[in-house]
């Protein structure tokens, strides 16, 4: 009995506080409650107004840039690369936009664009790469070792570039042309453009050489009894028949005559990360295009947004690879003025100076713009 009257005692004492709490929270408990909670959310709101402000100031400062940047920029560029050939080269997932504006803006800078090469996707898909040595066809026996994307960015670098790596003419078991006297040939590119560098030993030289060569050291182009090699002299015919086999296999595409062969370059980076099973591989497959491009001209620029320089992206790689960045130069931000000026004033550097940089806004950068040698100074 005595248990019993204990559990009834706890079961009124239980719902008696309940009753007293309702009370409570419905009398001046229930005021003070919904006061702190009401001037919370105005402190928030407050806060949010003003970063609302700060956003919309940056905005109307960035689009006043942009718009000084828009009217100065062509003449900030104008004629800074008379006299030179470029190509464009898109990797996959790049901005078409983007991409008719860099010919665009290499045309305004008095570049002869040659033409583009848009790299496909089947480019680094692991379960293709005998088919991608087998596009190469002659041109894959001069460069028989390392990964075949590593292989296939020699001969495109060698197809779309006036210098090192020489395409590949002929069929195996042809014959080389050595340099005579069993020296280096500096020769003159086609189209009577002054010479660029040796291409002998695939080392470049002179006060356009880039600042490091490609991957795996000097790449000469040459092994006997694979073909027939012209030494210092871009053979725009076995250029083409190289270009057109990569194109019927499927792993790029080409506008205009890309096969004309150019000093300098501007990749185009995918507008994002890379993504798919292995971003790293198909990151390093990019790279080793990139280097590939830069041993074969007076100066290569990787262009693209800001998301390319976030992790995964092909920029963020690139500038976290000694060899590469050493060797080309990056802009994450193509898509605005500022950014179409360093991708100019990039190629300038490279070319007269040799040394890359890593210009915009996103990660460690060496600023906005490149320093243009003196006597380029506007």
């Amino acid at each position: 009995m005595i248990d019993f009257r204990y559990h009834v005692v706890s079961i009124i004492a239980v719902f008696l506080a309940l009753s007293v709490g309702l009370v409570l929270g419905a009398s001046f408990l229930k005021e003070a409650a919904v006061s702190g909670l009401d001037q919370s959310v105005q402190d928030l709101a407050r806060n949010n107004e003003g970063l609302r402000r700060e956003v919309d100031r940056a905005n109307a400062g960035q689009r006043y840039l942009n718009g000084i940047m828009g009217t100065v920029g062509p003449e900030l560029t104008k004629g800074r690369l008379a006299g030179h050939k470029a190509v464009v080269v898109s990797l996959p997932g790049a901005d078409t936009k983007l991409v008719d504006g860099t010919v665009k803006l290499l045309d305004g800078a008095s570049a002869t664009v040659t033409g583009q090469v848009s790299v496909k996707g089947q480019w680094t898909d692991p379960k293709r790469e005998n088919e991608l040595v087998g596009a190469l066809g002659a041109n894959g026996l001069a460069f028989s070792t390392g990964p075949a994307t590593e292989r296939a960015a020699k001969v495109l670098a060698g197809a779309i570039t006036e210098r090192t790596p020489p395409v590949q003419g002929g069929t195996p078991g042809g014959s080389t042309t050595p340099p005579a006297s069993g020296t280096p040939s500096t020769g003159a590119p086609a189209s009577g453009t002054p010479a660029t560098g040796t291409t002998g030993s695939g080392a470049p030289s002179g006060p356009g050489a880039t600042s490091a060569p490609p991957a795996g050291g000097a790449n000469t182009g040459q092994t006997p009894g694979t073909g027939t090699t012209t030494s210092g002299t871009h053979n725009t015919q076995a250029a083409n028949e190289a270009l057109t086999r990569l194109k019927e296999a499927g792993f790029i595409d080409v506008k205009d005559n890309p096969a004309l062969g150019a000093d300098l370059v501007v990749v185009i980076a995918p507008s994002g990360v890379t993504s798919g099973e292995d971003p790293g591989r198909t990151n390093n497959a990019y790279l080793a295009l990139a280097r590939a491009l830069d041993g074969g001209d007076n100066g290569t620029v990787m262009a693209g947004t800001a998301s390319a320089a976030q992790e995964n992206g092909v920029i963020w790689a690139l500038r976290r690879n000694d060899q590469t960045a050493k060797a080309v130069s990056t802009v994450d931000t193509a898509d605005t003025p500022v950014g179409q000026v360093a991708v100019v004033w990039s190629l300038v550097v490279e070319d007269k100076q040799g040394i890359s940089g890593q210009y915009g806004t996103t990660g460690t950068t060496d600023g906005p713009l490149p320093e243009l040698p003196k006597k380029e100074t506007p």
